[in-house]
C-alpha cells in the first residue's frame, strides 16, 4: 500500500516539474532557434515510444483495473507539456476557423455525450484525450508555417520505425512470436501506425527528395514492420495505399525516378511475398481462423448497432464496453462469451462513435476526418509540380488509408495513434495554409506583369 501511494506521489511530482518547465522550456525555443530542430525531430518520434516510457502518461486520476474503454483515466502525456511548451514559444497567429471548427464539432459532440453517461466522470476521460490531441494538431499546424517542421516531425517518425523495426525483428526471430507488436500493446497499434510513416516518405522518394538512402531506408524498414505484423488488415491495406499512391502519382506525370522506384518496388514486393506468407502461415498453424464459425467483428457491429438503435444520441463517450457487456448488448449481437471478449471494443472506429456520441458524434466525427483529407488531396494535386505538393499527396493517401483500415479497427482512439493522425492533420493544415499564402504573394506580381507586358504591346 505504502508503494502505491510512494508511486503516485512520484507521477504527481514529475506531473507538477513538467507543467513548471512548459514556460522555461518555451523562453528556451523561442530565444535558441538551434534546440528547435531536435525538439520537433524528438516530437515526430515521440508517439512511437509511448508504451516503453513508464511516465509518459501521468494521470491525475485512474480508473485502471475499474474501467474499460479506449482510455481509463484523467491523463497528461510528454507530448502534451512539449506542444504547450512550443505552444508558448510560438509568435503571435491564429489558424483559420475552418481548419478548426470540424474537431471543435466533435469535441462539443463528445461533450453532450456525457448526459447520457452513465459514468460521467469516465466519459470525461474520452473528451480530455480528445481536447488533448486537439491541442496538438493546433500547434503542429501553426509551427508548419515553417517550412522545415514538417520534414523534421518526418525524421522523427522515422526514427520511432526505425526503433519498432529492431523490436519487431527481435520478435519474430529471436522470440518467434508469429505476430509482431514492436514497441507497442498490440500489432493492429503497430500496422496502423505504419501508414503514417510508409505513405509520406514513399511520396518524397517518388517526388525526388535529396537523402535517398534515408527514404529508401524507411520505407523498406516500414514494409518489413507491416509484413511481420501479420494482420491481415494492416498488409492489405498497405498494399491499397501503395497502388494508391503510384497511380496517383503516374497520373501527376510520369519521371525517371518514379518509374525506376516502380521497378524497384515491383522487385521488392516479389522479395518480401514469400516471407508474408511464411509469416501468415506461421500465424495460421498456431492460430487457425474460425470466420466460417463465428465472425467476431460481426458480432461486436451488431451489438454497437443494438446500442444505436435504442440510444439514437448514444450512451456516452468511452462507455461501448460497459453498455455492451452489462446490458446485454453483446450477448444480443452474438458475442461469445469469453471474459475477453466481453471487454473487448467493437473492431470499427465508425460503430464506435455512433454507438458512444450517438448520429450527432458520428456525422461529426466524419467530417473532422474528411476535412484534412480534402485539404491534403486538393491542394497537393494543384500544387503537385512541387514536392510539398507531393508530400501532401502522401499525406493525403495515408489518411485515407488510415479511415479505410478504421472500418476493421478501433485503435484510432489509442493514443499513440491519435498522436500521429492529429500531427498528420496538423502538417496538412500548415503545409496547405503557407502554400495559399506563397501563391497569393505571386498574385500581386504577376498581375503586375501581365500588365506591363499589355503597356509595352500597345507601344
Amino acid at each position: 500500500m505504502s508503494s502505491h501511494k510512494g508511486y503516485r506521489s512520484l507521477k504527481f511530482g514529475v506531473l507538477f516539474l513538467a507543467l513548471l518547465a512548459i514556460f522555461p522550456l518555451g523562453l528556451l525555443l523561442r530565444s535558441t532557434p538551434v534546440l528547435r530542430k531536435p525538439f520537433w525531430i524528438v516530437f515526430g518520434a515521440l508517439p512511437f515510444f509511448a508504451a516503453a516510457i513508464p511516465l509518459f502518461d501521468v494521470g491525475l486520476l485512474s480508473w485502471a483495473g475499474r474501467w474499460v474503454g479506449f482510455v481509463y483515466g484523467l491523463q497528461i502525456s510528454i507530448v502534451d507539456i512539449l506542444a504547450a511548451a512550443a505552444l508558448f514559444a510560438m509568435p503571435r497567429g491564429k489558424l483559420p476557423w475552418w481548419c478548426k471548427l470540424p474537431f471543435l464539432l466533435y469535441l462539443l459532440a463528445t461533450a453532450l455525450s456525457l448526459l447520457q453517461a452513465a459514468e460521467p466522470v469516465a466519459a470525461s476521460f474520452g473528451l480530455l484525450q480528445f481536447a488533448r490531441i486537439y491541442l496538438v494538431m493546433v500547434v503542429v499546424a501553426r509551427a508548419c508555417a515553417d517550412p522545415d517542421v514538417p520534414f523534421l516531425m518526418l525524421k522523427g517518425m522515422a526514427i520511432g520505425m526505425a526503433a519498432h523495426f529492431v523490436a519487431v525483428l527481435h520478435q519474430r526471430f529471436q522470440l518467434q512470436l508469429p505476430q509482431t507488436m514492436g514497441l507497442f500493446i498490440h500489432q493492429n497499434t503497430l500496422g496502423m501506425a505504419a501508414h503514417f510513416v510508409l505513405f509520406p516518405h514513399l511520396a518524397l522518394l517518388l517526388a525526388g527528395y535529396r537523402n535517398v538512402r534515408y527514404l529508401v531506408g524507411t520505407v523498406l524498414a516500414t514494409i518489413v514492420v507491416v509484413v511481420f505484423t501479420a494482420s491481415r488488415a494492416a498488409v492489405g491495406f498497405a498494399v491499397i495505399g501503395l497502388g494508391t499512391l503510384f497511380v496517383t502519382q503516374a497520373l501527376a506525370g510520369l519521371t525517371q525516378r518514379k518509374m525506376a522506384v516502380g521497378l524497384a518496388a515491383l522487385a521488392s514486393l516479389l522479395i518480401v511475398a514469400p516471407l508474408a506468407v511464411s509469416t501468415f502461415s506461421n500465424r495460421f498453424e498456431l492460430s487457425p481462423l474460425g470466420e466460417s464459425q463465428y465472425d467476431e467483428r460481426a458480432a461486436f457491429n451488431r451489438a454497437a448497432s443494438f446500442i444505436l438503435e435504442d440510444y439514437p444520441l448514444g450512451v456516452g463517450i468511452n462507455h461501448y464496453v460497459h453498455v455492451a457487456r452489462d446490458l446485454g448488448y453483446s450477448e444480443r449481437g452474438g458475442v461469445i462469451g469469453f471474459e475477453g471478449n466481453r471487454n473487448n471494443i467493437v473492431h470499427n472506429a465508425y460503430w464506435l462513435t455512433a454507438a458512444e456520441a450517438g448520429y450527432p458524434g458520428v456525422i461529426a466525427f466524419c467530417i473532422m476526418l474528411v476535412v484534412p483529407l480534402f485539404v491534403a488531396i486538393r491542394t497537393g494535386w494543384r500544387m503537385r509540380r512541387t514536392l510539398e505538393g507531393n508530400l501532401l499527396l502522401g499525406f493525403g493517401v495515408a489518411l485515407l488509408v488510415v479511415y479505410l483500415h478504421s472500418f476493421y479497427e478501433w485503435v484510432i482512439f489509442a493514443r499513440e495513434i491519435q498522436y500521429l493522425l492529429t500531427m498528420t492533420m496538423g502538417m496538412v493544415f500548415g503545409i496547405a495554409l503557407r502554400l495559399r499564402v506563397r501563391d497569393r504573394a505571386r498574385q500581386p506580381r504577376s498581375i503586375q506583369a501581365m500588365q506591363l507586358n499589355a503597356q509595352s504591346g500597345l507601344r
